[in-house]
This record gives structure tokens, sequence and C-alpha cells, in this order.
């Protein structure tokens, strides 16, 4: 029998899973509940030449806007932005992030939304996979 080795969740799949547990919450109706915040996923993980990690993040952002279409009621939503880190001591250049991405509606299909994350997660991992090559800082080790 072989050992079980754990892998990284398909990516597409996390999000999905972020949006309807955060719409699933809303609709509970509980007080506790906020409308805003943010869902952090790790969507890539490099080693540096030095040992650093150079991590890539996908910040899902929950938020709301006033529609005057639908005289003036709140709408819910989500949008998307990719950061990439150095975590490591001495690094010049520790981070890059993307620009926010469109912003969708909640309400709308989760299968439908989570695949425009997808062109933001590719440029914080080029960026990650890149700056992990040639960054020359030590790993953290705390203080």
């Amino acid at each position: 029998m072989f050992p079980r080795i754990d892998t990284a969740p398909d990516v597409l799949t996390t999000i999905k899973e972020s949006v309807r547990e955060h719409r699933r919450h809303l609709a509970s109706g509980s007080r506790y509940v906020s409308r805003y915040g943010t869902d952090r996923e790790t969507v890539g993980r490099y080693q540096a030449v030095a040992d650093a990690v150079v991590e890539a993040e996908l910040h899902i952002e929950f938020g709301t806007r006033s529609g005057r279409a639908s005289n003036w009621t709140e709408e819910h939503t989500v949008a998307f932005t990719a950061v990439a880190r150095c975590t490591g001591h001495g690094c010049t250049d520790p981070t890059h992030q993307s620009a926010k991405g469109e912003v969708f509606l909640l309400d709308a299909d989760a299968d439908e939304t989570a695949p425009n994350a997808l062109p933001l997660i590719a440029t914080a991992r080029a960026w990650a996979q890149k700056h992990a090559e040639t960054c020359r800082a030590l790993p953290y080790t705390g203080r």
C-alpha cells in the first residue's frame, strides 16, 4: 500500500466553495454575519534560491454596492485580486499585486464567476516563480 500524499486543492473548486459559503452565511439571516470580508487562498508556493519562500495568494473580496436599477437596494458583490509576496529576510522587491478584477454579483452562478480569477492567478504565479528563481533572500527564522 502506498502512503497518502496530500495535493493542493483545485483552485476553481476552492473559489466556488468560498463564494457559496459566503452566500450561505448571508442567507442565514444571522446578525453576526458580515457583508464584507476577504478570503485568502494560497494558489502557489515557490522555494527561492536561498531557501526563502514566495507565495501567491488569491484574495476573494466580498462587499456591497447600491444599484439604482433596483430602487437603490444593496447588491452583494465579489471581486478577485491576486497577490504574490516573498517572505524572505532582506528581499528588495517582496510584493506584487494585480489590479482588482471585475466586480461580480454574489448571486451570480459561482461556476461562471470563478474562472474570471484564473488570469489574475496566472500572473501572480508567473511573478512568484520568476522572483523565486532570482531572489537571494534568506528564510525568515523569527525574532
